[in-house]
Parts: structure tokens; C-alpha cells; sequence
């Protein structure tokens, strides 16, 4: 006969699964103010969190830059959790909330990001496994996860967003956490609508050159009329009358900066003149120049 467990009681003040470093798990009242979010690589929380409604949120220090590991890695916690994989919300690339796993680029998104990921799902399912077994009086091999709920073996059920309550679990990353075996795998492996394609198709996805912050100046690279040439001086006083200039910065190339806002025209790249050399070797090419957003 199915024992459903009472949820009323467990979830009277119930949060989110906090998972900070610790040496061994433990329990602590929950903080009455927001604590600044650990973003350490043996943490568990640097890398998830589930809220009283058993959303998951995980943070990657792994960009997507279009290759869809924003999907991939939500596939891949999702997994490890036995959650829905709508239940899941990636954050990626905010460096005040994610860890550091190091630039974005080859195949380390998956093979080195992912596993983290992957590693901290596994540590949290232990852990919430412990906690569902003492909770039920049983062994955590007897219980087993789906759907983002814990199930005994008399079909007694505990939804993950009831294992924490009002207080917070500090657990350290366990690479000897087990991870859940490829031959079980629902998501992983099966192809899913990707994440980020919506959004490109609609223009509503927000690419580098789309951010704005405040406070934001903008820079044009200023180049030669030529391929070789070399700078040699530059004529700050040419530039001197544009509107809201703030300052030229003369190395081997030249750059104007300026906080006009994006999409207003300026004067030509070219108006910061060059004094180089001439020659077979100094190829004419046209004066252009590039621009790019940064802080003051």
C-alpha cells in the first residue's frame, strides 16, 4: 500500500537546497539575510540549487557560443538529478554567481564543465538520498529517484524541495559521489529542442555587441591607409572637435574613445592621420575601424 510522507509539515518554511563547503555534512539554521553565493570549485552549491518549488538552478562558468552546450549541460544535470528537464534553468558566464572553470573553447565545455557539473548532481543526490533514508528509516540503497521525487521501496514518496525545509545543507564536492549509470539514462544522449535557438530566431537573444551598461564608452580602431605601414605620430588635434571625445590612445595602433550612444554616427575612422612609410610593401587598403563597448 502506497505511504504517500505529509509534505505540510517539512514544507512550512521551506528554501532553497543551499550546498556550501563543509568537511562533513551538516545542518545550520537558515540565514535571515541573503549570504553572498559561494562560487569555490569544491562546492556544491557554486554549481546548483533547488528552490522550494524543486526548481533546479545550475551556474557554469561555460559560455554557449553556439555550439548548444547550454542545452547539453542542462541535459546533463537533469540527468544526475532525476529531475524534469524543464525543471532545470542554467546560468552561465556571470562571474559573480558562477565558478571559474576556465575559458570556453574546443570541447572543455563538456569534457572538463560538464563533468563538474555532472559530479556535483551526483554529490547532491547522495546527499539528499541520506537524508530521504533517515527520514523514511531505511537504507539510501533501498531508495531510488525520479521526476524529481525520492521513492522507497513501499512507494513511500519525497519531493527534493522537501528534504531541506527552512534550513541549509553544507556538503563538499565528493568525487567518489557515485554517478548514475549510462545504461539508465533518460536525457542524456536523446536529442532535445535546444535552448538557445528560440531566441536567435526571434532576435531576442542578446549577443555581446548587444549589452549596454552604464557608464559604457565605445572605441574605434583607427588603421593605415596601407598594409606595413607603421605608426609614427598622431595629430590629437584633428580629433579634437568631435562631439563628447574623451581621449586617443596611441600604440601600435590608434584608438578613439567616445561615450556616444551606440548607433550614432561619428566621423570617420580615418581622422586621426597616420605618417608612415610608403612603398612596394605598403599595400593600400581602405581606412576602417571596428567598435567595441567598455566600462569607464
Amino acid at each position: 500500500m502506497s505511504a504517500l510522507i505529509e509534505r505540510r509539515a517539512l514544507l512550512k518554511a521551506s528554501g532553497a537546497l543551499i550546498i556550501t563547503f563543509a568537511l562533513e555534512p551538516h545542518f545550520g539554521r537558515a540565514a535571515q539575510t541573503k549570504p553572498s553565493k559561494p562560487v569555490g570549485l569544491d562546492s556544491v552549491d557554486s554549481y546548483l540549487a533547488i528552490d522550494s518549488e524543486g526548481l533546479v538552478t545550475v551556474y557554469s562558468g561555460k559560455v554557449d557560443l553556439g555550439t548548444g552546450v547550454r542545452t547539453a549541460l542542462t541535459q546533463i544535470v537533469a540527468e544526475e538529478l532525476d529531475v524534469p528537464f524543464a525543471n532545470v534553468t542554467l546560468i552561465q558566464g556571470d562571474t559573480e554567481l558562477t565558478p571559474d572553470q576556465g575559458v570556453t573553447y574546443g570541447s572543455l565545455s563538456i569534457q572538463n564543465g560538464g563533468v563538474q557539473l555532472r559530479q556535483a548532481a551526483a554529490t547532491a543526490r547522495q546527499t539528499l538520498l541520506k537524508i530521504a533514508a533517515a527520514r523514511m528509516k531505511v537504507t539510501p540503497e533501498t531508495l531510488t529517484m525520479d521526476s524529481g521525487t525520492v521513492i522507497g521501496a513501499h512507494q513511500q514518496r519525497l519531493p527534493l524541495q522537501a528534504l531541506i525545509g527552512n534550513q541549509t545543507l553544507s556538503v563538499k564536492m565528493d568525487k567518489a559521489a557515485p554517478l548514475k549509470n549510462p545504461d539508465n539514462f533518460k536525457l542524456v544522449g536523446q536529442s532535445v529542442q535546444r535552448l538557445d535557438i528560440p531566441g536567435k530566431v526571434t532576435g531576442q537573444f542578446t549577443f555581446m555587441q548587444d549589452f549596454k551598461v552604464p557608464g559604457m564608452y565605445h572605441g574605434r580602431v583607427v588603421r593605415p591607409a596601407g598594409m606595413g605601414a607603421k605608426l609614427i605620430s598622431v595629430d590629437e588635434s584633428s580629433i579634437a572637435g568631435i562631439p563628447g571625445i574623451v581621449k586617443s590612445c596611441g600604440s601600435r595602433a590608434s584608438s578613439e574613445l567616445s561615450p556616444r550612444p551606440s548607433g550614432q554616427p561619428s566621423k570617420p575612422c580615418g581622422s586621426l592621420p597616420w605618417s608612415g612609410p610608403t612603398g612596394p610593401n605598403c599595400r593600400p587598403q581602405a581606412n576602417c575601424g571596428s567598435t567595441s563597448g567598455g566600462r569607464k
